[in-house]
């Protein structure tokens, strides 16, 4: 019976001590400039960190908008607003 006894004992002392351990708080973010982060929106394309990651707003709008709708002359952004396409810019629809 004593060994019953101290065998729970130990069991209780072993699963409630992770319990009891204090608990630990997150690293803290690291903070990365802004320059150090690539424009992921043609929107983004007129600011300065832009032009400073691309070279040039035509060749951000170039690399953001390869692929994407460069006809239609206005689009629903993010915000859910009909906004002016910033890959339209320069698009002749005359033919």
């Amino acid at each position: 019976m004593s060994k019953l006894v101290a065998m729970l004992a130990t069991l209780l002392l072993l699963i409630s001590a992770p319990a009891a351990a204090k608990k630990t708080q997150p690293r803290r973010a690291t903070r990365i400039a802004a320059e150090a982060i690539q424009p992921g929106s043609p929107f983004d394309c007129d600011t300065v960190r832009a032009s400073t990651w691309f070279g040039s707003t035509r060749r951000c709008l170039e690399e953001l908008c390869r692929g994407q709708n460069v006809t239609n002359a206005a689009i629903i952004g993010s915000d859910g607003r009909l906004r002016t396409n910033p890959c339209a810019h320069g698009f002749d629809d005359r033919r």
